[in-house]
């Protein structure tokens, strides 16, 4: 018995030096991930350093020559934001006079929104109507689950 017991106590051993190093381990990849991280942001801050210098005309020929693989995509990037920002724009002065288009509902609206809910009177708002119809399309799906429920209790 005793050899089974060493064994044993052995065994657990083993995994319990196993689990402490997997731990440390783990521990010192979250530092190196903290690090790697830290160090990302200061490039991006040297990037954005140096890119400024540029913009400014403060970088010389060799430095822009040496840059200029990368300075020429982001300058396009910024010309791309700059166009989709103008769409942006342009919808938006667009969809704002629609918004007051829309805003104004006129007793032809309301007589359209009443008429796509059977019975209700022409001075229903769209959204008294959506109500209405809501409570209508749920109401299908209530009668459908009454049939279930007969054939169950039949059983």
């Amino acid at each position: 018995m005793e050899g089974f017991w060493d064994k044993f106590k052995k065994g657990a051993q083993d995994v319990g030096e196993k689990a402490a190093q997997l731990g440390k381990i783990a521990k010192l990849q979250a530092e190196v991930a903290g690090i790697n991280t830290s160090k990302g942001g200061k490039l991006a801050d040297l990037g954005r350093k140096v890119y400024s210098l540029y913009k400014e005309g403060k970088l010389s020929d060799e430095v822009k020559g040496l840059l200029q693989d990368l300075l020429s995509p982001i300058e396009e990037a910024e010309k791309r934001v700059e166009e989709k920002e103008k769409e942006i724009a342009t919808i938006k002065k667009q969809t704002g006079e629609t918004k007051k288009e829309v805003k104004e509902e006129t007793p032809q609206a309301k007589e359209t929104a009443a008429e796509k809910v059977e019975g209700a009177p022409a001075e229903t708002t769209k959204e008294e109507a959506l109500e209405v119809r809501k409570a209508e399309v749920k109401q299908p799906e209530e009668e459908k689950e009454k049939p279930k429920r007969k054939k169950d209790e039949k059983i």
